[in-house]
């Protein structure tokens, strides 16, 4: 049924709990895991600032090498291919794109993560995604 399968990191335990249940989709589809973490708080910029956003992205990446080391790890014990993603931007935009660039066919979302747009009067992260992404989403409760 699935090829593809991505789910969204962000080292919190309902992210894990997530990424638990991706890999065993993955397992039992014998489906490629892409395991994508956004990095979402950058600085606002202009021609000056661009030198912070780079160092902001870069501390991001160094932040989420750890736990896809990690993940991956647990994928390899679970004989999953593993591809990571760490990509800058607003979770919901980057998820969608990146689902669309790499024709995922499910991804895979905690119910409650880190990210601060959770709480946002228009619906959560895992709302939003639903409604844009091209394909199916579970998320993980």
């Amino acid at each position: 049924m699935f090829s593809r399968i991505m789910v969204a990191v962000d080292g919190s335990a309902a992210s894990r709990k997530a990424f638990s249940v991706a890999v065993d989709l993955s397992k039992h589809y014998r489906a490629q895991l892409h395991v994508c973490s956004v990095i979402e708080d950058l600085p606002g910029y202009n021609d000056e600032m661009l030198a912070e956003v780079d160092d902001a992205v870069e501390r991001g990446r160094a932040a989420f090498k750890g736990i896809h080391e990690e993940l991956a790890a647990e994928a390899r014990k679970q004989k999953v291919k593993f591809i990571p993603h760490v990509v800058p931007g607003h979770p919901v935009e980057a998820l969608v794109i990146l689902a669309e660039k790499e024709a995922i066919e499910c991804i895979v979302l905690g119910g409650l993560g880190h990210s601060r747009f959770l709480r946002r009067p228009s619906g959560g992260t895992g709302t939003q995604v639903v409604y844009h992404a091209r394909c199916s989403v579970l998320v993980v409760r």
